[in-house]
């Protein structure tokens, strides 16, 4: 099949004093081209609480093997913002001139977030939709589930996570926060083209804890993690993302079992 865009990507926004900066993989992309030429505009809007931070857009050309205006596909901003809040970044490719290209998803990359004075850390973006696991998820059970296995909460150490559940649509969603070994379930609401925030602390109000969670609902939700300092949100040691709860199948059927099982010893024969 053709296509005339990418999935569009979503970044968390970078916090308050940290820069995000993103290099969108040019030369990867000139493999899923179809043709000699293409036309591609760039688009970055940066969303927090519903308002439109800051947006650039710009046009990218493919010709003859080469990239013409380059310098487009490298994007940086800086939060100046005196405030906590979260935001998040979403970033659109779409094919202006040309034949398409040969996929929906852009070749995967990562982002950085620096700081003059704090650790700077790296991070994968999340497609705003068509995840095949998700929609495997929703095929199967009826709603979207994620996890991460290795929270860790120590007072002692000074160390904590804070849970983002960004939601990029315009519909208002309503999840659950599952942490099974401690009986804990809690509903939260994220309003239309927001981003909220958690610390794990503030739910189990206990100061040493190691555990995984589940958070889950009818719709989808873009899910980072930030392991930071206990009493400072904005003093960051890692950007984590989730992990969905997996669909596929948990045993292998028979005609599969049994077609491996002539590969090998085809192999093996003409060893």
């Amino acid at each position: 099949m053709i296509y005339n865009y990418f999935i569009p990507l979503i970044h968390l926004a970078p916090p308050e004093g940290y820069t995000f900066s993103q290099a969108i993989p040019v030369e990867e992309i000139k493999k899923l081209i179809i043709g000699k030429s293409a036309k591609l505009e760039i688009n970055r809007k940066i969303i927090c609480n519903k308002k439109l931070l800051y947006e650039k857009n710009g046009f990218i050309s493919f010709k003859n093997n080469k990239w013409f205006n380059k310098n487009v596909a490298c994007f940086s901003w800086k939060n100046q913002t005196k405030n906590n809040n979260c935001g998040y970044i979403e970033t659109h490719i779409n094919l202006i001139e040309g034949d398409g290209f040969k996929s929906t998803s852009a070749p995967g990359f990562y982002v950085s977030y620096t700081s003059p004075n704090k650790k700077n850390f790296i991070s994968c973006g999340n497609e705003k939709y068509g995840n095949p696991r998700v929609i495997m998820q929703i095929q199967e059970f009826g709603i979207w589930v994620d996890g991460y296995p290795a929270i860790n909460v120590s007072y002692k150490n000074s160390t904590t996570y804070s849970l983002i559940i960004i939601n990029p649509y315009k519909t208002v969603s309503n999840f659950v926060l599952e942490i099974n070994s401690l009986k804990i379930k809690k509903n939260i609401k994220v309003d239309a083209l927001t981003a909220k925030k958690i610390n794990f602390y503030d739910i189990i109000q206990i100061k040493e804890w190691s555990g995984q969670f589940y958070i889950y609902g009818k719709r989808r939700a873009i899910i980072y993690l930030i392991n930071h300092d206990f009493n400072k949100v904005n003093n960051i040691s890692t950007l984590e993302h989730s992990d969905p709860f997996r669909a596929e199948l948990t045993f292998q059927p028979r005609l599969q079992y049994l077609r491996n099982n002539l590969h090998e010893k085809i192999k093996t024969m003409l060893k």
